[in-house]
């Protein structure tokens, strides 16, 4: 089995790639190198085929390639070697792996796929997002948390932790399973880690094993988008936006507030992930959710291909 599940992967906020931008990455125990050109972002293998250089640091865009700081060879979106200075003639191996890319909702995806195949799935449109009734996504990344993304995943079935950790008394719980997307709905009364109660439901929906999108009504209706990203076999960065609908001048107000409670929601998880080991074959008694069945539909991003 390969160490990271097959799926599109969000590797930065599309704030934080402005034109002609570049950046270097680390994630699927790899060095890739992101950049903007007049056609949108593209994702390559980092280190140059000549001798070596990273793109990703000291590289700049010229039109629709990225030139080496080192010898200014200049790679193409598709990872070829399109000029070089000095050379009247490229050699034909003079080439970089390139990544899927979809941008959208305000996100880089990329696709990760062990065994090179073409994207199973597409991403998702988020219709509110970017519109005058909703707020810009409020965006966080909380980098290098210690666990792998299975234990993200397991919160989709895992109905027993929400009163435990995040102090939310669930009235309604359920799975769906869909080929690539798994769907959470859950009814309840949370109770934020800066105070208050708020009566809630919640759709929330993996598109495949590495990112989620929920609709939740409670005290304001809002969406979030949540990700995760392997840098490594035990460690993820794990990002989260949300966004609320407009209901009156204290909306960005209270926006803020929310997404402050979020970040403080996910610490909760993270002190549970950071300091736990996985159980192959947990002993599950009833009333746990679904999660044999959860682990059933994780299981396929490592068997397609």
């Amino acid at each position: 089995m390969s160490t990271f599940p097959q799926g599109w992967f969000v590797v930065a906020w599309s704030r934080e790639l402005g034109p002609e931008g570049v950046m270097p990455l680390r994630y699927f125990g790899r060095d890739l190198v992101l950049f903007r050109t007049e056609q949108g972002p593209a994702v390559l293998d980092a280190f140059c085929p000549h001798l070596g250089a990273h793109l990703g640091h000291g590289g700049c865009v010229e039109g629709n390639a990225i030139k080496c700081p080192f010898h200014a060879w200049r790679f193409n979106a598709a990872g070829e070697c399109v000029d070089i200075p000095y050379a009247t003639k490229v050699p034909k191996q003079a080439t970089l792996r390139p990544w899927p890319v979809v941008e959208r909702n305000g996100a880089i995806f990329v696709w990760h796929c062990e065994q090179g195949s073409e994207p199973g799935w597409e991403v998702p449109t988020i219709t509110e997002y970017g519109t005058e009734e909703w707020t810009p996504w409020r965006d966080n990344c909380l980098n290098a948390v210690k666990t792998h993304p299975r234990e993200i995943v397991e919160n989709v079935a895992d109905s027993a932790h929400f009163p435990v950790v995040h102090r939310t008394e669930v009235s309604h719980f359920e799975n769906r399973y869909e080929d690539h997307k798994a769907t959470q709905i859950t009814h309840g009364v949370a109770k934020p880690p800066q105070g208050g109660t708020d009566s809630f439901q919640i759709e929330a929906t993996y598109f495949g094993p590495a990112f989620q999108i929920s609709h939740m009504q409670g005290v304001l209706e809002s969406i979030l988008l949540l990700a995760h990203t392997p840098i490594d076999e035990g460690h993820l960065d794990l990002r989260f936006a949300v966004s609320l609908e407009r209901t009156g001048p204290r909306t960005e107000q209270f926006a803020e507030f929310y997404a402050e409670n979020l970040r403080l929601g996910f610490h909760e998880d993270i002190q549970i992930w950071e300091n736990k080991v996985f159980r192959e074959r947990p002993r599950i008694c009833e009333g746990d959710g679904p999660i044999g069945r959860l682990r059933t539909w994780y299981r396929q991003f490592y068997e397609r291909g």
